[in-house]
């Protein structure tokens, strides 16, 4: 008998921690969170059908492609001219600029003499 009776114990203390143990907080409203969440409830969005996303769209095509540059005239005429053309140049004659290149290719000063005291 003393048996059972500390087993009743038991079991009625394991009972009463675990009601103690749970509790729960009472359902609060809230207006704001209530209209939000009934308007999101409401919404129906619009069908979109293909001729609206093609009305929205531009169709797409490539772009042009550049041209080649143009050349002015003919250019094989132009080149031949430049080739006979006379080179000209400026300046004496070749023995002229020797004989003034003789020996004015490196100038001295002269130094004048310093007196020591």
């Amino acid at each position: 008998m003393l048996f059972q009776v500390a087993r009743r114990s038991t079991v009625n203390v394991a009972r009463n921690v675990s009601v103690r143990a749970f509790s729960s907080a009472p359902a609060r409203r809230n207006l704001i969170s209530d209209l939000y969440v009934s308007e999101l409830k409401s919404f129906k969005p619009a069908v979109v059908s293909a001729a609206d996303a093609a009305a929205a769209t531009k169709a797409w095509k490539l772009p042009v492609s550049p041209k080649s540059p143009e050349v002015e005239g003919d250019i094989t005429t132009d080149i031949s001219a430049y080739e006979a053309a006379e080179v000209e140049t400026e300046g004496a004659t070749p023995a002229a600029e020797a004989e003034a290149l003789g020996d004015d290719w490196f100038v001295v000063e002269e130094l004048k003499p310093t007196h020591h005291h």
